[in-house]
């Protein structure tokens, strides 16, 4: 079915297009005049800047190359020098003949030069051209007064009225001085003045009097000089320029009616041409409208085509007016192709990550290379290179959430950027799971993928992750190998690495050089320190703390997995349970099975082997406090009274101890001080020594038998320890105690 166009559709769209173009047209001529004038303003300001400073320099330059060449012949010639040195009266008039001469000589030289004199400071003598002059006589010994005052004034000054004798006409003049010898003399002063009417001349001379105009101002702000004698007010101040040397300040501008005069140069005929172009545009505009129908029509045949017809005839009128059908066409496809290609870039991830867990693997490598290339997960000079190592890293705690792709995506980005930072690196980097990240690092140079630099990757990748993420990784260094044939060898060495990150990775990060050369389980070992540990509980004491801190040294000594040392733990809890977790109710809650999971939760998830101790403490010592209340809970009435019997049967016994009962009797040595100390009221040592001493008293007075046999019967291994506790105990020594209470006993 073909689609009729409307005849008037080429007519809206020349109504569409033309008012739009007119009034570009216009705002375009419109911001051309704008544009020109705006330029016009500042290039004649930049050229009438630039003018001023020719000016302003010359000037200072013309007087400098004056002082410079008056300075030289003053400093040269010896005739000045005498005369500042001389006393009053002591110079011929022939000498101020030809020192008045040479000045007069070195005034006609200089064109611009009104006059030049020298002040003698011993005698106030001023010589000019015209000869010697008394300082009272002379009319410009105000300025003399003044340079006196002001010693630091060295320049040229403002303009003044200047003349030499009473009768002389005054002339405008600027003037300078220095002080002789130079630099900072103190003999004399040189004057210097200069004519104001050649520095006007000169400015004159500069300026054009049709298009600018220039003024010379003083510090004070006032009129000094007008070029050409033109007003300002006739024209517009552009610049100002301070001329340093000089003192004065110049401000100049262009003359009312010069600054648009380019307008003049606009004729009717280029606006003929203008008029003519846009006429030109306008009937191109009608044509090329006109020239499109056909091919819209083509378009909108194919676009109606693909459109599907079942409810065509329902469709609203907009939708039937032809550019909203192609609106709508538009938009159709343009979802195909987004959908289309996020569902590519979607196939093409799983691809890659695909592809790289086969690698690992070491499966399906015969095709590698041709899946490497069509996939292009590396840079094209990435894909075959000389050496390459992997790096695991592996989230610390839970796993992320299973929606969080944006997540994933934005790690694997910050890990290739931050490897690629090195202009010889490529990196490739895909998820395994929702917990490790493997980044291959590939390089086409040997010794540039050095040990220390992929720590120092790892370190910044897992800097900058903690920061911004607030996510911990451990990272996995595997070896270094040549090419992809061995990759898995270091995939591997980077994989068991992890496996000792408790006793290995304290810096969140484990090199496989770094794992032990024997890793078996020293299962006897640590099943005896185990045993022990549960002993500990068993007698009540306090050993099992220094027990479990021993276990967790040899962990980090023997280079443990992680494996193996969650499941010797593990071991021990399921040990604690059979052993007490029947004793009692408070027992039976704390081997709770949902509190054991929490437990084992908690051992599972934590990163670190210090981590891990204090949650195992945490609970042992729980534990351990609610056994020790059951057992003091008990009736220890039998336990004494076999304790007693057991003592004073074996009393005797040299190695009889706390430590001897606690074994013989399973409980604590602590335990068994305080039974003592509650029923007889004494220690245990106490008791013991009593027993002992009553029997050696019975034998000294009952029987022959030597101190030294005594002593080993009752206990004691020989006869000096035995003689001191007697003597501490009975008050006197065995000896004794014999002489008094067996001669008593006899009689």
């Amino acid at each position: 079915m073909k689609v009729n166009l409307k005849r008037t559709w080429h007519t809206r769209l020349i109504y569409s297009y033309f008012p739009l173009f007119l009034l570009t047209i216009s705002i375009l001529i419109f911001l051309s005049f704008l544009v020109v004038n705006e330029l016009s303003r500042k290039e004649t300001k930049k050229a009438d800047m630039i003018s001023t400073h020719y000016i302003v320099s010359t000037l200072e330059r013309s007087l400098g190359d004056i002082e410079m060449r008056l300075l030289d012949e003053i400093v040269t010639n010896t005739m000045y020098s005498r005369f500042l040195e001389a006393e009053k009266g002591q110079l011929s008039s022939q000498f101020i003949y030809d020192a008045a001469s040479d000045l007069n000589r070195m005034v006609d030289q200089q064109g611009m030069v009104q006059s030049i004199y020298l002040y003698r400071m011993s005698d106030s003598s001023i010589i000019t051209p015209r000869g010697m002059v008394s300082f009272e006589e002379f009319e410009d010994k105000s300025y003399i007064e003044q340079a006196l005052k002001n010693k630091l004034n060295l320049g040229w000054n403002q303009p003044r009225s200047y003349k030499e004798r009473s009768f002389d006409v005054p002339s405008q003049v600027i003037s300078m001085n220095k002080w002789l010898p130079l630099p900072w003399g103190g003999e004399g002063l040189l004057v210097i003045t200069i004519r104001m009417y050649a520095l006007e001349r000169q400015i004159d001379n500069m300026t054009d009097a049709n298009l600018s105009f220039l003024q010379v101002k003083n510090n004070y702000g006032d009129l000094v000089y007008s070029a050409h004698q033109i007003d300002s007010a006739e024209g517009n101040v552009l610049n100002q320029v301070k001329a340093e040397k000089l003192g004065l300040t110049f401000e100049s501008g262009i003359q009312t009616g010069q600054l648009y005069s380019w307008v003049s140069l606009v004729s009717y005929v280029w606006i003929g041409i203008g008029i003519l172009t846009i006429a030109g545009a306008v009937a191109g505009l009608i044509y090329i409208t006109r020239r499109n129908v056909k091919p819209m029509q083509l378009m909108m045949n194919r676009i109606q085509a693909l459109q599907p017809r079942v409810h065509e005839e329902n469709a609203a009128p907009s939708v039937k007016n032809e550019l909203a059908l192609i609106d709508r066409a538009l938009e159709h496809l343009i979802a195909q192709t987004v959908d289309y290609e996020k569902q590519h870039h979607e196939n093409l991830l799983i691809h890659r990550r695909q592809l790289l867990v086969d690698l690992m693997e070491g499966e399906r490598i015969d095709s590698f290379r041709q899946r490497l290339r069509h996939l292009q997960p590396l840079e094209e000079r990435f894909l075959e290179p000389q050496c390459a190592a992997v790096l695991v890293a592996e989230m610390n705690g839970a796993d992320l959430p299973a929606p969080s792709n944006t997540l994933k995506m934005a790690l694997m980005n910050v890990f290739k950027e931050l490897v690629q930072k090195e202009s010889n690196f490529g990196a490739w980097a895909e998820w395994f799971g929702n917990r490790r990240l493997i980044v291959v690092v590939a390089c086409n140079e040997k010794e540039r993928l050095s040990r220390e630099l992929l720590m120092d990757l790892a370190k910044q990748l897992h800097m900058w992750i903690a920061e911004h993420f607030r996510i911990r990784f451990t990272f996995g260094i595997g070896q270094t190998v040549n090419g992809w044939e061995e990759i898995t060898r270091s995939y591997s060495s980077a994989d068991t690495a992890l496996q000792h990150r408790l006793t290995l990775g304290q810096n969140a990060i484990v090199l496989s050089e770094q794992l032990p050369g024997h890793m078996e389980l020293h299962s006897y070992k640590y099943l005896q320190m185990l045993a022990d540990i549960v002993r500990e509980f068993r007698l009540t004491g306090d050993g099992w703390r220094a027990q479990l801190d021993q276990m967790f040294i040899a962990f980090n000594e023997d280079q443990m997995n992680d494996k193996d040392i969650r499941m010797l733990l593990q071991s021990l809890i399921q040990m604690l349970a059979r052993e007490f977790g029947e004793l009692s109710e408070r027992l039976q809650h704390q081997f709770d099975e949902l509190l054991l999971a929490r437990l084992r939760s908690q051992i599972q998830e934590d990163d670190t082997l210090e981590g891990i101790r204090g949650i195992l403490l945490d609970w042992l010592k729980e534990v351990y406090r609610n056994y020790v209340a059951v057992n003091e809970t008990k009736s220890h009435r039998a336990m004494i009274n076999e304790l007693r019997v057991y003592i004073e049967e074996h009393f005797d016994d040299p190695d009889l101890s706390l430590k001897h009962l606690s074994e013989r009797f399973q409980i604590s040595g602590k335990y068994a001080s305080y039974l003592f100390k509650e029923e007889f009221g004494m220690k245990f040592v106490d008791f013991l020594v009593k027993l002992r001493v009553e029997k050696a008293c019975r034998m000294l007075t009952s029987t022959d038998t030597a101190i030294q046999d005594i002593a080993q019967q009752v206990g004691y291994a020989n006869a000096i320890s035995f003689g001191r506790v007697f003597k501490r105990v009975i008050g006197v020594t065995p000896g004794d105690y014999r002489k008094q209470y067996g001669k008593q006993e006899e009689q």
